[in-house]
Order: structure tokens, then C-alpha cells, then sequence
């Protein structure tokens, strides 16, 4: 299809808030200072731009429609009381799950700041498929300036002044995205220590999906467990189910008592809906 067909081709509606759900791939990040004017600019104008989507299978149960740009759009219209959205639907038959997680990167991260964690995952995902020339235009920094933009906005989302420093200094010379990608895994394998987090991602039909923050500490118990599922002939997929299961049983109460002691505590807004993890606190709080 040309551009023009394209355009023609795409369908403009406006429906209620609760059909449309976030892709958890997105990696553009906002501060709250960037929402709380993204929020007044929206309550002085409006809604003026229209949420870009992509429908999911009309047959499964739960919102219809997946956001392929403007998280913070929609995010910023749930927190003023939009009851509904407008919204443009992609109806490329070529535009598919793979191209939905191009214009993640290519629409999304010029706007904010990149999550370089959620940029290398990503690149992962798909580089196993295509060239790297492929990737570079597909992401949308085949042009230098466009490249030096994204250098910049990674190094400001790793924890530390240090390693902005250096990964700086080691991307001076990088021109391509596989060079970055290389760098993020030697920073993350480095400073695995000093990295904040990474994530466990649990996901059911790409209905629904958790986050867990995942620490240093944990990564390492977890490796443990997998020696204990291979040498038991078992997989980690059954055993750590098996544990949630059995918590949600109340069959280790005693365990999960002593867990909960040790655990900080946290302040979880009045009527929250969502499993309160760290970056559903962090969400909402920057909502509030």
C-alpha cells in the first residue's frame, strides 16, 4: 500500500477508555514534571491528537484495541476523567506484531526518554530476524543526528552520573544500533551490581501481563533454582508456578508472613485495582 492508501485506509473512532490497554514493550519514559504539563496542556486544549492503535483479536475477551503511540497521552486522559478517546486504528493488513514494536522505538522515543532496558529487549527480540541495516532504518536512526539523539537519551536513563559518564565516552564511536546493544550488555554485565533493576515479565495470551522488579539478589536465586531444576530434571516454568500457586492457597502462610515482615512498606493509593508492584505505584503516583 502507498502512503496515501495507508492514510485512507485508516479508521477514526472515539471509544471508551477501558478498550484500550498499554503495550508493556513501550520504552519511552516521562518524569512527572513532563506529565504534570502533558496533563495541563490537555485540560487548557483538549485531546488534539488522537491515540494511535492497533486492534487485537476481536474474539478474546478485554480491551480491543493495543496503544502503539501515546501511552502518556492515554494516561494523562484517564487521570483528567476522560469517560472516552479518540483514537486512529491501524488497518495495514502488513502492519503486524513486529512492525507494532518498530513504532515503539521510531514514534515513542523521540518524545521522551528511552528505558535502555526495555530498548535492549526490544532490539533482542527482534534482531535474531533482521539485518542490522534493516533494524537501524526500521527504528527510524539511520540519519547521525537521529543516532546521537538516542546515545544521549540512554545515557541519561542509567542510574548513576559514573556510568552516563562512561557509556558516553565507550558510545562516541559507536555509528549502529547493534553497537549500542553490545554496550548496554557489557554496561548491564559490568555494573550488574549498580544496575537498579531489571524485570520478570509474566505475560497470559497478551491479555494480561505483570512486571516484577527484579534485583541482583534475585537474578542470583534464581540461578540457583535453575541448577535445582536441572539436576531435578524439571522446569523453572512448573516450580515457580507451583510457589505462587501454593502462596495463593495459603499453603505457606508462615513463609510468606516472614516475607511480608521483612518487606518495606508501601503506600498503596485508596481503591488501586492493580497488582501494586513498583512500577504501578510509580504510575499511579505520577498520575496523582
Amino acid at each position: 500500500m502507498t502512503a496515501v492508501a495507508k492514510t485512507k485506509a485508516l479508521l477514526r473512532l472515539t471509544v471508551p477508555v477501558g478498550q484500550l490497554m498499554k503495550n508493556v514493550d513501550n520504552p519511552n519514559k516521562m518524569t512527572k514534571r513532563q506529565f504534570d504539563l502533558l496533563c495541563d496542556n490537555l485540560d487548557k486544549t483538549g485531546l488534539t491528537d488522537p491515540i494511535l492503535v492497533r486492534e487485537i483479536d476481536p474474539e478474546k475477551p478485554g480491551p480491543r484495541y493495543r496503544i502503539v503511540g501515546g501511552h502518556h497521552r492515554y494516561d494523562a486522559a484517564v487521570y483528567l476523567g476522560f469517560d472516552e478517546v479518540p483514537i486512529t486504528v491501524v488497518t495495514d493488513p502488513g502492519f503486524d506484531d513486529e512492525q507494532e514494536k518498530f513504532q515503539l522505538v521510531r514514534m515513542n522515543a523521540i518524545h521522551g526518554k528511552l528505558d535502555p532496558t526495555a530498548f535492549y529487549n526490544l532490539y533482542s527480540q527482534l534482531s535474531s530476524k533482521y539485518s542490522e541495516e534493516i533494524l537501524q532504518d526500521a527504528f527510524g536512526f539511520a540519519e547521525e543526528a537521529e543516532f546521537k539523539k538516542l546515545i544521549a537519551q540512554t545515557a541519561k536513563m542509567l542510574p548513576d552520573k559514573a556510568q552516563q559518564d562512561k557509556f558516553k565516552e565507550a558510545a562516541a564511536e559507536i555509528k549502529t544500533i547493534d553497537g549500542l546493544s553490545a554496550l548496554l550488555n557489557k554496561m548491564f554485565t559490568q555494573y550488574g551490581d549498580t544496575i537498579p533493576h531489571g524485570y520478570m515479565i509474566i505475560d497470559y495470551g497478551g491479555q494480561q501481563s505483570m512486571w516484577l522488579r527484579v534485583g541482583k539478589k534475585t537474578m542470583d536465586a534464581l540461578g540457583v533454582v535453575g541448577l535445582m531444576c536441572v539436576d531435578k530434571h524439571r522446569t523453572m516454568d512448573d516450580i515457580i508456578g507451583g510457589l505462587v500457586r501454593s502462596i495463593a492457597k495459603g499453603e505457606l502462610n508462615d513463609a510468606v508472613a516472614a516475607l511480608i515482615d521483612g518487606a518495606p512498606e508501601v503506600k498503596s493509593p485508596a481503591g488501586i485495582t492493580v497488582a501494586p508492584t513498583k512500577d504501578n505505584l510509580e504510575t499511579l503516583a505520577a498520575m496523582s
